[in-house]
């Protein structure tokens, strides 16, 4: 995550998502605790225009009020950082972790152990890296090798961008999980509801109750949730049901 990101079309789509999964007394995950890692960094040596899409309150007017006066109001005030998030108070019971993301692998551990600590006690845990999982894409059997820290950090050109395979066990197995939300931004490896369906096999495997949620303006992007148990997954593919009938236009749910 970086501030020239803050209130795109990214984050209208996560707080929206949030907002209805959290802060709504129908929802079987309100009143339960959130952190949010950001997999904070400072982009060195990057030269791209991601973050330019903040150009979409008139085609998403109407969906959450709250949130779309309140990310204008930002952008209004140029205040395009990070922590300004928090402070606009979007989210009820959540906390936000900070600490940037370090370039050596040894430090990477030692940040990972922090960020394990900062959500040891909540029920739900979401990551947020630029890219997603770090991933090796296989275009002719259309299927990703997941990538590991400790075998393929080097081998990332910006391993900041990236949550690897074992970091996300690690958030997995916390004691009191329930859900870890994982972010992911669909590349042009092939399609992307084929890249979704790749993706979700695999991590079925893993972690057997997974559900996915796309979110398709612009640069389409997707959030999996990764279950402790069938009843909770139950529970909230029922949620995201409801809420992708609301907002079809924009979001589209598998299973």
């Amino acid at each position: 995550m970086q501030d020239r990101y803050v209130a795109d079309v990214g984050d209208f789509g996560k707080f929206q998502l949030f907002r209805y999964l959290f802060n709504e007394k129908e929802s079987p995950l309100f009143g339960k605790e959130l952190s949010q890692i950001w997999f904070l960094h400072d982009g060195e040596g990057e030269r791209s225009n991601d973050g330019r899409h903040i150009d979409y309150f008139e085609r998403m007017m109407g969906s959450d009020a709250y949130l779309e006066n309140s990310l204008m109001a930002l952008l209004m005030r140029n205040k395009r950082e990070v922590e300004e998030l928090e402070r606009l108070k979007l989210l009820h019971n959540a906390k936000f972790f900070y600490e940037k993301v370090p370039g050596a692998l040894e430090d990477r551990y030692l940040w990972l152990n922090r960020a394990l600590t900062f959500s040891n006690r909540s029920q739900i845990v979401a990551v947020a890296p630029d890219n997603g999982m770090a991933l090796k894409c296989n275009r002719r059997e259309k299927e990703f090798e997941f990538l590991t820290l400790s075998e393929h950090y080097r081998q990332k050109v910006y391993p900041h961008k990236y949550i690897f395979t074992d970091e996300i066990s690690y958030f997995y197995r916390l004691p009191h999980l329930e859900i870890c939300i994982v972010y992911q931004h669909l590349g042009r490896c092939f399609s992307h509801n084929e890249q979704i369906g790749a993706l979700l096999g695999v991590l079925k495997k893993e972690y057997r109750y997974v559900v996915a949620l796309k979110h398709k303006p612009y640069s389409p992007r997707v959030f999996f949730f990764l279950c402790k148990s069938q009843v909770i997954e139950e529970s909230l593919y029922l949620r995201l049901e409801h809420f992708t009938e609301r907002f079809g236009e924009f979001w589209e749910l598998f299973h």
